[in-house]
């Protein structure tokens, strides 16, 4: 009978300490929980990243910096490489710079006349495009009608040019040698750029374009 006393005070001992174990486990268990959901938001806020800019406020941030470097400045100016890259970023402003063939970039407004040494540039280049196509023996001057587009392009403008090409020579078109065209598309021929650029005078406004003659 002894014996059989402790057996059962030795169980009833493991029982209690194990409930006791159980409830210390409840509590660290809910104590954690509580801790984790006390935390959470706080946590999250301090993950929030910074709102990116959008592309409203990056143009607006273009334009206002284009505007502040050309701000003094006259159609015809030679840019510093600084002002050509802060003008030239916001492209979608009147404003632009274009490149001359010497790497120089002058500042032109695409609702404005073309300045002189635009102009003249721009003339040189449509030379250079005719002689091209004279040595490589394209009669056609595809160079100067590729010429014309880019030189459209880079001024924001149409343009009409005038130029001494080498082609078959009107009216038997059976001979071949320089002559003056203009990029109307009329395969008329001239005897001299004042002559040619006489003929597109009255067609260039209403077609809203500048004329460029060769140099």
């Amino acid at each position: 009978m002894p014996r059989r006393r402790t057996l059962i005070v030795t169980s009833v001992a493991v029982v209690a300490v194990a409930a006791i174990g159980v409830g210390v486990w409840a509590f660290t268990d809910t104590l954690n929980a509580s801790l984790h959901i006390a935390g959470g938001p706080t946590a999250a806020a301090e993950k929030t990243p910074t709102a990116a800019p959008t592309p409203v406020d990056e143009e607006a941030a273009a334009k206002l910096a284009a505007e502040t470097a050309a701000r003094g400045l006259t159609v015809g100016t030679v840019l510093t490489p600084d002002q050509a890259k802060v003008i030239g970023h916001y492209w979608q402003g009147n404003l632009i710079p274009y490149k001359m063939a010497d790497g120089s970039q002058v500042l032109i407004s695409r609702d404005q006349p073309l300045p002189e040494n635009v102009k003249a540039d721009a003339g040189r280049k449509v030379t250079a495009a005719a002689n091209e196509s004279a040595n490589s023996g394209d009669t056609l001057n595809g160079a100067v009608e590729q010429e014309s587009k880019k030189i459209s392009y880079a001024t924001g403008h149409q343009v009409i040019v005038v130029a001494h090409v080498f082609t078959a020579l009107a009216p038997a078109f059976e001979t071949t040698g320089w002559t003056w065209m203009t990029t109307l598309g009329d395969g008329a021929q001239f005897g001299d750029a004042a002559t040619a650029a006489a003929a597109v005078q009255s067609v260039a406004p209403a077609k809203g374009a500048e004329i460029i003659v060769s140099q």
